[in-house]
């Protein structure tokens, strides 16, 4: 609005020439607003007063005013503690980095430059010579220089449009440089430029501004499908990201507390994490924010919310032990976060509980003189909410890493007021969805296979959970694996057939190896094997590295080689476990629930080629009964 209001007011200066005398070559000006007005007359001067009021109150103070507001907001933006007048000029300065929140003033100045001071140069016949594109050619070039320099913009999307817009407006005055010049002089066209007529001069420009315009939609392209596969926590109620929004205290969204022995790596991947899914989102870490150990309890205060990162030996560390007691006494809301993987430094939540009684014992802390005992640290770290269960593991890191967003986000003081907006949860875009068999599906299962009728039962649940679901889950047969492949009497099997294997410490183990004999039956006849590998050692979970030894050698040799198909880990935590179950019906064909035809012909196509992956026994060949792993 500014540049164009500013142009507006510059007709009272603008002035176009024309050739009065071919032999003479004399020209005179009019104004352009009206060409029935001389330039340089008594007439047009008399414009003066009108032009220099305008200019000085909308040009010039405009500008100036805006860049006195953003002077007086640079403090609360960078600290991200936004008040009521940034929060209403948030127009000016949400898109660019803090740091250099007021170039939208310097790119304000660039456009009144070019769309209208330009005009200044050469007032009278300045439209009929070359100075003005040269001088705008510079200046286009030098702010292209700056503004790739600077990268004044929070979203690299924008500064490469950016980049891209002002180097085809560079070029434009340059193609405008090179019309002109071929417009009043052919020999000089042809000696310095290089084409014989204006024609060839005008037909260069306008292929090179087609190029220039395919070049730019491409790059619009490339960056939208890139921003739409790039990963990012937003908001499940309006799909949009959330605002992180600081409260007037602190500086932090998060203060983030671990045991470097066993939690050091583990941090630093949800922080750099959180970093990706939550552009903008500050969370206090030793290693990028530690300058004087003897300050962490201030470095507590100065956090909205206390992130505590569970693994062995974090309760016997003294300073995690001060930021708990600073945490108390600041009376900031407890996130804790639970290591389960013992080869990562893991423990039960049992074994941190004792480790907690046993060593947060002190009597009136420095940072919590009214600290009462374990029992306030206990409540506050394990009962005030349930502990998130970190899982590195693909889209069960993303759940981990919602799930710590969300609580973050519920303790800020933007959405004090707005609670409604999370009640949804958050959303990650391209995250597996709810999925669907798209016809009837027989599920093999086997009941010596310990537990397998309470993971069928969810699967065949999960399998009816989309609204939009080609088929609903009545269309999910289950049928015992050992009547179907062996009975006198089974029907025949048709259709989609799968066989769901349960690995967990009691697999392969039963008496007799039914369960071995109907896999390796059910591989003969070319049946597909799911298998969920159950995580919870409270419900027989236990490494993937033991099913090789309690797997019956035939299984594992040509040409049978089971676990050359990826096993899909079972997460007990609600969250996770929903993942899992939809894991487990993509590795059995089904498709999202929101797919298009196009990928539900794709997911077919990968049904078909994963089952003629699977080698039937030679009919030549004895059969080969599996031998139980005492």
């Amino acid at each position: 609005v500014l540049p164009s209001v500013s142009r507006s007011i510059f007709k009272a200066k603008q002035c176009v020439s024309f050739n009065v005398n071919d032999f003479t070559g004399a020209r005179r000006s009019y104004l352009v607003a009206d060409l029935d007005v001389l330039c340089s007359t008594d007439e047009h001067r008399g414009l003066d007063a009108y032009f220099w009021a305008f200019f000085v109150l909308w040009p010039v103070l405009v500008p100036l005013a805006f860049l006195v507001l953003l002077l007086s907001i640079r403090s609360e933006v960078r600290a991200q503690r936004v008040r009521a007048t940034a929060r209403a000029s948030r127009f000016l300065w949400r898109d660019y980095d803090p740091r250099l929140l007021f170039w939208e003033v310097v790119d304000m100045g660039r456009k009144l430059f070019l769309a209208s001071l330009v005009l200044f140069i050469q007032t009278d016949d300045g439209s009929s010579k070359l100075l003005r594109l040269v001088i705008a050619s510079v200046v286009s070039a030098l702010y292209l220089a700056v503004l790739a320099l600077a990268r004044p913009f929070k979203r690299s999307a924008d500064l490469y449009l950016a980049c891209t817009a002002n180097l085809l407006l560079a070029c434009s005055f340059i193609s405008g440089t090179v019309i002109q010049l071929c417009e009043s002089d052919e020999d000089m066209c042809k000696t310095l430029v290089g084409f014989k007529s204006e024609r060839g001069a005008s037909e260069f420009v306008i292929a090179l501004t087609a190029a220039m315009l395919a070049a730019s939609l491409l790059v619009v392209l490339f960056k939208t499908v890139s921003a739409v596969r790039m990963p990012t926590v937003r908001l499940t109620s309006s799909g949009r990201p959330p605002v992180l929004e600081l409260s007037p205290e602190c500086h932090f969204h998060g203060f983030i507390s671990h045991c470097w022995g066993t939690g050091q790596d583990q941090t630093h991947t949800v922080v750099r994490r959180l970093q990706l899914l939550l552009p903008g989102v500050r969370i206090w870490l030793d290693v990028d924010n530690l300058d004087d150990v003897g300050r962490l309890e201030e470095s507590v205060r100065d956090a909205m919310t206390f992130l505590v990162f569970l693994s062995v030996g974090y309760f016997k560390s003294f300073n995690c032990r001060r930021e708990l007691y600073a945490a108390l006494a600041s009376n900031r809301p407890f996130i804790p976060i639970f290591e389960a993987d013992v080869a990562k430094g893991g423990a039960s939540i049992e074994a941190l509980k004792a480790e907690c009684r046993e060593n947060c014992v002190e009597a009136a802390p420095a940072a919590y003189p009214n600290y009462s005992g374990p029992g306030e640290m206990l409540a506050r770290v394990f009962e005030e909410a349930a502990p998130i269960v970190w899982v590195r593991v693909n889209a069960f890191q993303l759940e981990s890493l919602k799930a710590v967003a969300l609580r973050m986000l519920l303790h800020s003081p933007y959405y004090a007021s707005r609670l409604a907006e999370l009640d949804a949860g958050l959303m990650v875009p391209r995250q597996p969805g709810p999925c669907a068999f798209s016809g009837p599906v027989t599920i093999l299962a086997c009941r010596d296979n310990e537990g397998f009728f309470r993971l069928v039962e969810e699967v065949k649940t999960a399998a009816g959970e989309g609204r939009d679901s080609t088929a609903s889950a009545g269309a999910v047969a289950i049928r015992d694996a050992e009547e179907a492949l062996e009975g006198a009497n089974a029907a025949p099997l048709s259709g989609h057939v799968v066989f769901l294997l349960y690995l967990n410490d009691k697999t392969f183990l039963d008496a007799g190896g039914v369960v071995a004999r109907l896999v390796q039956a059910a591989m003969d006849r070319r049946i597909a094997i799911a298998m969920v590998h159950e995580q919870e050692p409270s419900c027989g979970g236990v490494p993937f590295a033991n099913f090789f030894q309690q797997t019956p050698q035939v299984l594992l040799q040509q040409p049978y080689k089971l676990y050359n198909t990826v096993a899909v880990p079972l997460y007990p935590a609600p969250a996770h476990r929903k993942v899992s179950l939809r894991l487990v019906l993509s590795s059995m064909g089904a498709v999202p629930c929101d797919a298009g035809p196009l990928q539900r012909r794709w997911q077919l196509l990968r049904r078909h080629i994963a089952v003629a992956r699977l080698v039937r026994r030679r009919p030549a060949e004895p059969r080969q009964e599996p031998v139980v792993q005492p």
